[in-house]
């Protein structure tokens, strides 16, 4: 064993390592094991070079200083590089990463992230630059002071007016024409759209391009308002030029022309889609991550070569308006596990509210009634050892749940109702509506609310009707055009000013799943996908969603499949 050991600290040696005698001795363990699973003398020896090069990999990454906390594929203070000196605790760090199977990988790739503490992203317009706000670095409550709201629509409007402003039809390009006279062009040679401010109208006159928010500062009469000043708004000769619903608190681009003080709509459409990448390359990567889970580029490139290699594992069983007090949806739900008990991995179950088919009342009968349904559910998992067991149930209140009702974002189902689901199940997860799940390098955001029949009473002006959209894809529409899932009079769906960010879907997510009681939809809309898995409760509809479905060398493509159970 002494001939071990000194081979073991030359190789070390030779790489410019030096071993302390405690990791030494952890060495000598990993390589009696390896060979005593059959491996022969060489391929020892190439794991422990492949030891060398991850501590190696770890010490570039972490600048080999005191300071280093680990970087690579894992690592924590306790097991960071100092120096060419390797620890025991690092060296067990590192042959754990290597023994960590898909399942271990897949796990470790899916983070939840609640409402109330996801950290807020700040447009700064004066700058022109963004800040990722983390959380807790602000005081935010529930009730905030009446500058909160102003600030809450001051941003909404600016994330909207710097990703139009940057459009390639809003940017003007100097070209001098023969005669020696400046004109205003965009690359493509076509003339650009020039903005102009509410305040600007005045005096002028002609059609103009403007860029607001629709507001109703008397009853019945509605103003664009910009940053810079308010006009009212005559919709009766009104066209609109793309597909969604417009409503009070929407963002509009309008063509129109102020006559006695009045802006008369010509045309009107929702703001230009931004895709995903390109957001983040302009806000930049740090900014955009909510989850903190990308510390550098080269952490991002780790996740994406672990999503490439395991990704097509993950999936999602999405499920809305699970009434756990009828005993037919119970039926079914049983009928759907048994379906994917032997699965290996098991997908990730997302149950979304509302969980009875009507409000329970406060009073103590209705308290037993719910927390007996949420028990009835547990015994019907507790069926399947396996999915009770490894399986992850995620649960998003709905519109009539238990606890604080009316105002999003919405806390999770409050505990005391799931105690025995939670005693019986070992991995439920009580999430916030909306939520937010990261899955290797994917956002996906979930949301209950019953977006379409809010929007349709609320509408300013009939959908485009040459549109072949059903009013599902009009919903999406809107609050992606508008980044924002509640883009609504606030009468209408009330919000807690300071987490308004918590609604914003800028950058978009890689996937939008929108709990609503109409029919099954899916459409991918400027690279993210939309999806409606549809009432559980009314034809046990019900969502399949995997982030990466497809590989293809870098390249990753989901998959939808619209389920029912028989």
């Amino acid at each position: 064993m002494s001939s071990e050991r000194k081979r073991l600290t030359r190789i070390f040696k030779m790489h410019g390592l030096s071993l302390q005698a405690s990791a030494l001795d952890t060495l000598l363990d990993v390589v009696q094991r390896e060979a005593e699973v059959g491996r022969n003398k060489a391929d020892v020896t190439n794991v422990i070079f492949s030891i060398i090069d991850e501590i190696k990999d770890r010490r570039i990454l972490g600048g080999g200083n005191n300071n280093s906390s680990g970087g690579g594929r894992g690592g924590s203070s306790s097991s960071s590089v100092v120096g060419n000196i390797v620890t025991a605790a690092l060296l067990e760090d590192v042959v754990a990463d290597f023994r960590r199977d898909a399942k271990d990988v897949a796990d470790e790739a899916v983070q939840l992230l609640d409402a109330f503490h996801m950290p807020r992203l700040d447009y700064d317009r004066m700058r022109k630059n963004f800040t990722l706000v983390p959380f807790g670095k602000e005081e935010r409550t529930l009730y905030g002071e009446a500058v909160a709201k102003v600030d809450m629509f001051n941003q909404r409007y600016a994330l909207v007016q710097q990703r139009i402003l940057r459009d390639a039809s809003f940017q003007p390009k100097l070209v001098t024409n023969r005669i020696g006279r400046a004109t205003q062009n965009n690359n493509d040679g076509k003339e650009i759209i020039t903005i102009t401010p509410v305040e600007s109208l005045l005096g002028k006159s002609g059609r103009r391009f403007l860029l607001g928010m629709i507001v109703q500062v008397e009853e019945g009469k509605y103003y664009l308002e910009d940053h810079t000043a308010q006009v009212p708004l005559n919709f009766t000769e009104a066209s609109l030029l793309t597909d969604g619903f417009v409503t009070e608190n929407c963002i509009v681009i309008i063509e129109g022309e102020a006559i006695d003080g009045v802006l008369h709509v010509h045309y009107m459409g929702s703001p230009i889609v931004e895709k995903r990448l390109e957001s983040i390359k302009t806000i930049g990567l740090q900014n955009t991550d909510i989850f903190n889970s990308i510390g550098s580029l080269s952490e991002y490139e780790k996740l994406r070569e672990q999503e490439i290699e395991h990704g097509e594992d993950g999936m999602f069983v999405v499920l809305s308006d699970v009434y756990l007090d009828s005993p037919a949806v119970i039926e079914k739900i049983e009928r759907m596990l048994a379906g994917y008990s032997d699965f290996n991995p098991l997908p990730i179950f997302v149950f979304m509210g509302n969980f009875t088919s009507k409000p329970l009342s406060s009073a103590s009968q209705g308290t037993k009634a719910m927390i007996s349904y949420f028990e009835d559910l547990a015994n019907v998992i507790c069926k399947f050892p396996n999915v009770a067991n490894e399986g992850r149930f995620v649960l998003i209140p709905g519109p009539n749940d238990p606890g604080i009702t009316g105002i999003l974002p919405r806390g999770p189902i409050p505990n005391y109702f799931t105690a025995a689901l939670r005693s019986k199940v070992k991995n439920v997860m009580l999430a916030s509506n909306p939520c937010r799940m990261r899955f290797f390098t994917k956002e996906i955001v979930f949301f209950r609310d019953n977006l379409v029949s809010k929007m349709r009473r609320n509408c300013l002006i009939e959908p485009r009707q040459e549109s072949t959209g059903q009013l599902s894809s009009h919903a999406i529409k809107t609050v992606l055009d508008q980044g924002h899932l509640s883009p609504l009079p606030l009468s209408t769906s009330p919000i807690y000013w300071q987490h308004d960010h918590a609604l914003r879907l800028y950058p978009f997510p890689d996937a939008l799943i929108c709990g609503d009681r109409v029919e099954q939809y899916f459409e991918n809309y400027a690279e993210c996908d939309a999806i409606n898995p549809g009432p559980f409760s009314n034809g046990f509809n019900f969502v399949v969603y995997r982030p990466v479905g497809e590989t293809s060398g870098s390249q990753t493509k989901s998959d939808v499949e619209l389920c029912e159970v028989p």
